[in-house]
């Protein structure tokens, strides 16, 4: 027999897993109703928005979204107000992303592999705030590399960089700085120097935009 509760609700067959089952779903609908006030999903076919603000470096990895406007991908795909405008650097792209589209900042960049896990943890945003971020798809797998001045040509140095160290040694020796270049802290080019490659404790680093690297005297990294 059925049973009627109070609430006019049918309480047949009504077990401990399926309550928890139709709580929990209520829960992550809750959640997305919170995070999307207007829906998270489109009511008809495409996307819910006409357009995006993309940002990028301009380096050859920042190519497929360069392509895809040019190309008409975006207008193909239900996307014909897309933005896509270049940064002046990762740490304007980290900016530019918190602020969001909506407030005149960007809503999804190229941009280096470590930063969106530093912004999600708040280790590189203002006041430390957590922003939350997605990454969709990587564009670039290794192609990493060091260059160096031509004073160091002759240590012959190749992928084992410690042939620098004697080097360096002999720079700091005189009185000289040993200088190098890298791109944001905490990024790829970043990790090599703190990995003891070249030896960290011998040179002193600077941020550069991507760009300006390659017209300064020191050693990029």
């Amino acid at each position: 027999m059925t049973k009627i509760s109070t609430t006019g609700i049918s309480t047949s067959g009504v077990t401990r897993r399926s309550i928890l089952k139709t709580t929990a779903t209520a829960a992550l609908i809750g959640a997305v109703k919170t995070a999307f006030p207007s829906g998270a999903f489109a009511a008809g076919a495409g996307p819910e928005v006409k357009g995006v603000k993309l940002g990028f470096i301009a380096l050859t990895d920042s190519a497929p979204l360069i392509i895809a406007k040019e190309k008409g991908l975006f207008d193909k795909h239900g996307l014909p107000e897309t933005d896509v405008a270049k940064q002046a650097s990762w740490g304007a792209t980290r900016d530019n992303l918190v602020l969001g589209g909506a407030a005149n900042g960007i809503d999804g960049a190229h941009i280096l592999s470590p930063l969106p896990y530093l912004m999600q943890t708040g280790k590189v945003t203002q006041n430390n705030k957590p922003v939350p971020m997605a990454i969709l798809a990587r564009l670039n797998l290794d192609s990493q590399g060091i260059s160096v001045a031509k004073e160091y040509a002759e240590t012959g140095v190749q992928l084992d960089a410690s042939k620098l160290k004697a080097a360096f040694e002999k720079k700091k020796a005189e009185g000289k700085e040993v200088k190098a270049a890298m791109t944001f802290p905490g990024g790829t080019h970043d990790f090599g120097s703190a990995t003891g490659s070249p030896p960290v404790a011998l040179i002193r680093t600077r941020t550069f935009r991507p760009s300006s690297c390659r017209h300064h005297r020191w050693l990029p990294t």
